[in-house]
């Protein structure tokens, strides 16, 4: 998968499928956009795949107010489409420039002549140009006219319900962690990088590694204690995490992310850490002394056990 920020040429002999779209989370709605888009460049046998994607949400641009929080970060992602096989992930900054296209102009202009498309993917609730102007059926009518294919991906149900970033972002933000992982087909995660803390866990016997998350932008559930897996230095982990202010130690506002991971005992401080949840615990309490929130710890440990075992991950205990 060759990865291409800012522009790409295409030889006018090479004829490409292309798909467009945010794709934050990559979940099951959008996996089986990019899988038609592989199929379709076999059944029609054209020479590249194209998934075009953008640094930012568009939302960010037309209606900053309105922007969501983000399921993945550019990093995020593109690790989640090494999986598949495209030839080309494109990635652009979405601009005012691109904002005020309307859709004729980004049909002509990006995907015919830039990107030499001979058919698009696009999901089901997909609309192009300026303003959304471009429904599937105006999509549809500008394919017979400049000649090429259109393809609309109908929608993943599950349980009733429509996979989408925005049903993704409610359960997380309800603490519905398997619900998540459910829609995305993946656990929900996130990338940080270990930073020194204060060193308070250690003297409780609960060593922590404190984390910086890579983008501020990016959706964490709210305050509490959840069941985590973690990978670290091509080592993969059990542990608990807590987000929140902890209260009981700390008398600031500062929201900080802290992880406990089972069977560690070397100094991580500035090594990459990709956390996945895989449970709720509980909500972030405040205790009256540091003993007592040690022996809740110890409830918490055991209770990210019985997730893990539950969700079938080795070396929890």
């Amino acid at each position: 998968m060759r990865i291409v920020e800012g522009s790409l040429s295409i030889e006018e002999s090479v004829g490409s499928v292309v798909t467009i779209g945010v794709f934050d989370g990559v979940h099951i709605g959008h996996r089986k956009i990019i899988e038609r888009v592989i199929e379709t460049k076999r059944l029609r046998n054209l020479p590249r795949s194209v998934l075009y994607t953008f640094r930012n949400h568009p939302l960010t641009v037309t209606h900053p107010e309105m922007a969501p929080p983000i399921l993945t970060t550019l990093p995020e992602k593109l690790s989640l489409l090494e999986e598949f096989d495209l030839d080309v992930v494109l990635i652009e900054d979405f601009s005012t420039e691109l904002a005020g296209m309307n859709y004729r102009e980004f049909i002509n202009d990006i995907l015919i002549q830039t990107l030499r498309m001979r058919h698009l993917v696009v999901g089901y609730d997909f609309h192009l140009g300026k303003n959304r102007e471009g429904s599937q059926k105006k999509l549809a009518r500008e394919g017979e006219r400049m000649g090429f294919g259109v393809t609309i991906v109908p929608p993943v149900v599950l349980s009733g319900t429509a996979v989408s970033s925005t049903r993704i972002r409610k359960c997380i933000k309800e603490r519905h962690i398997k619900r998540a992982a459910k829609f995305l087909g993946h656990d929900y995660f996130f990338d940080a990088v270990v930073v020194e803390g204060e060193g308070v866990g250690r003297r409780i016997d609960f060593p922590t590694a404190n984390l910086r998350i890579d983008d501020e932008a990016k959706l964490l559930p709210p305050d509490g204690v959840y069941a985590v897996k973690a990978e670290l230095s091509g080592e993969k982990f059990a542990g608990m995490m807590n987000i929140g202010r902890a209260p009981t130690i700390r008398n600031d506002e500062r929201r900080t992310i802290e992880v406990h991971l089972l069977g560690l005992s070397k100094m991580i401080y500035g090594e990459r850490i990709r956390v996945h949840f895989a449970g709720f615990i509980r909500g972030e309490e405040k205790f009256e002394n540091a003993d007592l929130l040690r022996e809740q710890l110890k409830k918490d440990k055991e209770a990210a056990i019985r997730i893990l075992q539950k969700n079938g991950t080795e070396d929890a205990s």
